[in-house]
């Protein structure tokens, strides 16, 4: 082959290119953003609307209805869900997968802005964006000043914003007292109007006598907080009527607001509160931008806290388990390189000819990063396991053509002669088998399903790396031939008439040989597909998240009271479990929990435990089962089993949905599918999701009597409005800087004063109760929709066995029981894994059409292809003991190692029977096959074993991010090691067989 005869004459020019790639790999190495998972654009927007004062049926039917009218025809939208509660409307919308999300977010604005003419006055719906940054990157808590240090951090590139939580927002609130209203004879219905024109508002233009221009702008805000106390708000016995009726008095006596309303800077509407570690505080939470590195940022973050000096503790922090992922993968990739290295020596007994070789891995792992660098790619997770799965490979292609140039200068052949035919004669072989491998992962581009654009970035970081690898042999190793010293191994020469001997008694065996081999495929394969159905291992991080809710009724401070008995028991066994720190958000405490549609009577705890990854791996379980034992009245206790990123878009095992018209009927098939089901013995926690009911005061107007008694029906609203919600006047300048100024007519309202509020006729006051009928009566919390119907969901929470075995159990009990008049799907983690798999087979049937036409295009045969073929179920054995031995289900890591395996157990058989080829040319079959087969026992040897060697580390990692890196290592270790059995003593009696009968 020319090139690598070149690049053995012109040492100092592949230097030169070593120079330029470590340079380049080095600064992309720098320049990459390290994450958990990889930066997917997430197909799911927000639709929320505000209805103040509304209750859930109200919602429903005058907002989420007309709302998913309009996004139902929304091009590009695949499903949506939404919840109708007090006052809120939310609606989740997931767009297919393939579409760009921005774009798509842009369309469904566009519909919801139609939809929102017919919605009422007071609602206006937000389209927002949903993205896995709405969590907080970095949260602290801290008693100091922390103004400055806030100021610091915004100013940060990568933060988009920064929220202080548990510190309500201030507004100067004035609350009209009756009593003094009416010993100042004031009238009431003058007040409001007195006290509008609160504002600024520019009125055009003038000109003077010489021409000049002025703009206009007219003040009418108050000054200060002082200024707005002391505003005359009416006069003494002067009516509303009796100005009408030109009648003013002689004597006016000005009122002034402070003489019959208290006016002061008070909280806004408190609707919950955040504690750490038990204590109430003010929770700095950190928000990165979409895209921004999380590492980075946080590191960021700590060094302006460092240098700030100022004592804090640390809520929440996404990168810690990240950084220690990261690390232990990079750990593994190191101490498989290590590994590989080891094995290598062991095999070529020259530390030179070790180091020619083995100087590929590091080699093609820098010219990977500079691909990943500019293909945009993270250093995460899945990244990293592609690399680590391709580690061991990396060196294939340089044994395999060292092996070459090995054998043609110990036939005595010049430095430049042994490059140019030791190269040559293999390359197509190399070439073939790195497509092979390559092609495989090829058809996952072509999927847009959530896994399978998961796996796409492992896919990528293995392909740029074995494609690195083949630059590597072609050019890199033939310049180290100089050094290349051609030994004799006695043990290498043992070992291959040992093999020799033992191929002839196989190929004098035929008919044994291949009934053992099959028996062991069959039995493997039915093995396998009695195995249960799994989908993704849950992620064992450091953060814990207990979720707490109460029945609808309950206040923030109820649900504080239930919270603070879990915070007391976290406090007292905090060196138990290691907990390093803990907070709590109870009720609505930030835009993202309005976001969320959380209520009052909700709350999360979130806490971070210490130690390794084993230490809080056990220490979590243990926590769990003493926070679910914990008796609490009237709470519900739930501890998330996933992180809470793939937690929000994958939900539960197995969600059982009951849609209909008639809310009570799909209410009762829902409790009778709960009976049911939870009787099951793998059900170990099972709920009716958002089953409260809830008790809310209904007043209806009677319009005759409101009329009688000179109330018309819209002024009921707007005086409840103020008594109730209170109305906003405008915003004064105060020392707590510019605050709304709400105007209200009672501090607080019970439910025994509500009939008694007095209203503003033309008569005089009239109370509600006069004119209306003020009953209490039972309603649903939250009314759920499912693409546009009504819904219930029965949620596993947790299940003990594989979702593909629990999941057909629940389809049994369905199919059993009369559910007339609802519609019943089964959706959660069930439908992402039923989607995944389905995608992944297809991925499978393409991967094997591409390779049967790479080789094929390499042999110029379409038989052949066919017998190296037969490496593929012979490596189900390997699969099938890899899940023995560790217990697997057929989960999706399972299947990707299966996947990896379809594209490498091949190489061994197209390196072996390349060579069998040529000397086919020159001798007899027998001969061939024997000759070749020998002479490929060591590279096939010594790639096997570097791969499974390199893959070690990783499969018995116990670290973090070892989920779903083990199994996968665990599946290619056991496939290509008996894969490697069958080739050096299967395949070549196939091959034989296959010779005599079919020209191939």
């Amino acid at each position: 082959m020319k090139l690598a005869e070149i690049s053995s004459k012109r040492p100092i020019a592949i230097l030169m290119l070593l120079a330029a790639i470590v340079f380049l790999g080095f600064i992309s190495f720098q320049h990459l953003k390290l994450d958990l998972l990889p930066q997917i654009e997430y197909p799911y927007a927000v639709v929320l609307t505000t209805y103040m004062g509304a209750g859930a049926e109200e919602v429903e039917e005058l907002v989420t209805s007309p709302l998913e009218k309009y996004i139902s025809s929304t091009p590009g939208v695949r499903r949506f869900t939404s919840m109708s509660m007090d006052s809120v409307s939310f609606i989740l919308v997931e767009f297919e997968w393939n579409v760009k999300t921005t774009d798509a977010v842009g369309r469904l604005s566009r519909y919801v802005d139609l939809a929102s003419r017919e919605l009422p006055g007071e609602a206006k719906p937000v389209v927002v964006e949903f993205d896995p940054s709405l969590l907080p990157v970095y949260a602290f808590s801290t008693e100091e000043d922390y103004e400055e240090v806030v100021s610091k951090i915004r100013r940060l590139p990568d933060v988009a914003s920064v929220e202080v939580m548990g510190e309500p927002k201030k507004i100067v609130e004035i609350v009209l007292d009756h009593e003094k209203i009416k010993k100042f004879d004031v009238d009431p219905s003058l007040i409001e109007t007195i006290l509008s024109g609160n504002l600024v508002y520019p009125f055009g233009y003038v000109k003077d006598s010489e021409g000049n221009i002025y703009s206009v702008s007219v003040d009418g805000r108050f000054e200060n907080l002082d200024d707005l106390k002391n505003t005359i708000v009416g006069f003494r016995g002067v009516k509303y009527q009796s100005l009408l009726r030109g009648e003013i008095p002689k004597i006016l006596i000005p009122v002034r607001l402070k003489n019959i309303a208290e006016v002061k800077i008070v909280e806004e509407g408190v609707q919950g509160e955040v504690r750490v570690n038990g204590k109430k505080a003010s929770l700095i939470a950190i928000y990165k931008r979409s895209g921004a590195n999380t590492v980075k940022t946080v590191r960021e973050i700590k060094k302006i806290l460092s240098n700030s000096g100022i004592d804090y503790i640390e809520a929440m922090n996404q990168a810690y388990y990240t950084e220690r992922a990261i690390d232990n993968l990079l750990k593994n990739l190191f101490y498989g390189f290590v590994a590989a290295f080891v094995v290598v020596l062991i095999f070529l007994k020259d530390l030179t000819s070790t180091f020619v070789t083995s100087f590929s891995i590091p080699l093609s792992l820098t010219v990977t990063f500079v691909f990943l660098y500019a293909f945009g790619l993270n250093l995460d997770t899945l990244t990293l396991g592609g690399l680590i799965m391709a580690l061991g490979m990396l060196v294939d292609n340089s044994i395999v053509v060292f092996e070459n140039i090995y054998r043609h200068r110990s036939l005595g052949k010049s430095i430049s002669d042994a490059a140019r035919e030791g190269t040559g004669e293999v390359w197509l072989a190399i070439l073939a088998s790195t497509l092979t491998t390559v092609s495989v992962f090829l058809p996952i581009v072509f999927f847009t399903g959530f896994v399978v654009r998961l796996f796409k970035y492992f896919a990528l970081a293995f392909v740029f790396a074995l494609s690195s690898s083949l630059f590597v042999s072609t050019v890199i190793v033939p310049a180290g031939t100089r050094w290349i010293k051609p030994r004799k191994g006695k043990l290498s020469q043992k070992l291959q008439e040992s093999y020799r001997r033992a191929l002839e008694w196989c190929m004098n065996r035929k008919g044994l040989v291949l009934a053992v081999a099959f028996t062991l495929v069959i039995v493997s394969a039915v093995f396998l597909l009695s195995k249960p159905m799994g989908f993704l291992p849950s992620f064992q991080t450091n953060l814990m998240v207990i979720d707490v809710k109460l029945p609808p009724q309950s206040s923030y401070e109820k649900t504080s009271e239930a919270v603070q008995k879990i915070e007391e028991y976290l406090n007292e066994h905090r060196s138990t479990y290691n907990i390093s720190s803990f907070y709590s958000e109870v009720g609505i405490t930030s835009e993202y929990s309005q976001i969320m549609g959380r209520g009052q009577n909700e709350a999360r705890i979130m806490v971070n435990l210490g130690g390794s990854r084993r230490e809080f791996a056990k220490n979590r379980e243990k926590l769990k089962e003493a926070i679910s034992s914990l008796k609490i009245p009237e709470a519900k206790i739930e501890v998330l089993e996933q992180s809470q990123q793939l937690y929000e878009v994958l939900g539960y095992p197995i969600t059982v949905e009951i849609r209909g018209e008639d809310l009570s009927l799909i209410q009762e098939k829902a409790e009778e599918i709960f009976e049911r089901l939870k009787n099951l013995p793998e059900v170990e926690k099972i709920q009716i999701r958002n089953s409260y009911e809830k008790s809310v005061v209904h007043v209806r107007i009677d319009r005759n009597k409101s009329l009688m008694n000179g109330v018309v029906a819209g002024q009921v609203f707007l005086d409840l409005q103020t008594y109730m919600l209170g109305k906003n006047i405008g915003t004064l300048k105060t020392s707590e800087g510019t605050l709304p100024i709400v105007l209200k007519k009672a501090e607080t309202l019970s439910l025994e004063d509500l009939p008694r509020t007095p209203l503003e006729g033309l008569k005089g006051e009239v109370p509600l109760g006069a004119i209306a009928t003020v009953t209490q009566k039972t309603v649903p919390s939250v009314i759920d929709h499912s693409d546009g119907e009504r819904v219930i969901y029965v949620d596993l929470v947790s299940i003990e066995g594989a979702i593909g075995d629990v999941s057909k159990e629940v389809e049994e009990v369905l199919s059993g029981m009369n559910l007339s008049g609802v519609k019943v799907d089964i959706s959660g983690q069930k439908e992402f894994m039923d989607e995944a798999f389905a995608e992944l087979r297809s991925v499978v049937y393409m991967a094997i059409a591409l390779v049967y036409m790479i080789l094929a295009a390499q042999f110029e045969s379409f038989v052949l292809p066919f017998v190296i073929f037969l490496t593929v179920p012979f490596a189900i054995v390997g699969v099938a003991f890899a899940v023995l031995v560790n217990g697997y289900s057929l989960n999706v890591p399972v299947l990707v190692g299966l996947l990896t395996l379809s594209g490498t157990v091949v190489n061994n058989a197209i390196v072996m029977l390349t060579r069998i080829e040529q000397i086919r040319k020159e001798k007899d079959l027998m001969e061939s096959v024997l000759e070749g087969a020998q002479s490929r026992l060591r590279p096939i040897l010594m790639t096997t074993f570097t791969t499974i060697v390199a893959l070690l580390p990783t499969a018995l990692s116990q670290g973090e991010g070892a989920e779903i890196e083990s199994p996968i290592s665990w599946v290619v270790i056991f496939g290509l090691l008996i894969s490697m059995l069958f080739t050096l003593f299967v395949i070549p009696v196939i091959y034989t067989l296959v010779r005599k009968r079919i020209r191939v």
